[in-house]
């Protein structure tokens, strides 16, 4: 009886964190800064605001993927730096990806003026591995998903 009883309690406080842990929110999205590396490599960095309700430190440990132009792939991109996510805080937190140009002349076609571009013309293939505290782990996978919805929802 007394194991029975100290599952259920290991359940249901296992449980209780997970559900504060599906309502952390990213409230705000932007670039804060622009290293050129080379011709076809740089650094971005992207500032967001998170708020995690849940008892749980968060941390990005991977992440990488490919910006598709139409079939052919444009660029890739590799996490080089990230913060860890406090628990019960709603903070600032910085993201810093390595993106490099795999076809130049793709690049040149289409313009140096970046506002010109269309979202619609893209998509991104993404691999990302989130870290919790106490051992959990969340592989996140997206295939073909249009840059104008992930540009939207930001």
């Amino acid at each position: 009886m007394n194991r029975l009883l100290v599952l259920l309690l290991a359940l249901v406080l296992l449980s209780t964190g997970c559900s504060k842990l599906r309502e952390a929110e990213i409230k705000d999205v932007s670039i804060k800064g622009f290293q050129l590396i080379n011709t076809s490599s740089a650094n971005i960095e992207i500032e967001f605001v998170m708020d995690n309700p849940s008892g749980k430190i968060i941390v990005l440990s991977d992440a990488n993927g490919l910006l598709k132009r139409g079939e052919s792939n444009f660029a890739n991109f590799t996490l080089v730096k990230a913060d860890t996510i406090a628990p019960k805080s709603v903070s600032a937190y910085k993201l810093t990806f390595k993106v490099e140009i795999m076809d130049p002349l793709s690049l040149l076609s289409m313009g140096l003026n970046v506002s010109k571009w269309q979202y619609s013309d893209f998509k991104v293939d993404a691999r990302a591995v989130v870290k919790l505290s106490g051992g959990g782990r969340k592989v996140l996978k997206f295939k073909d998903v249009p840059l104008e919805n992930i540009v939207k929802r930001l």
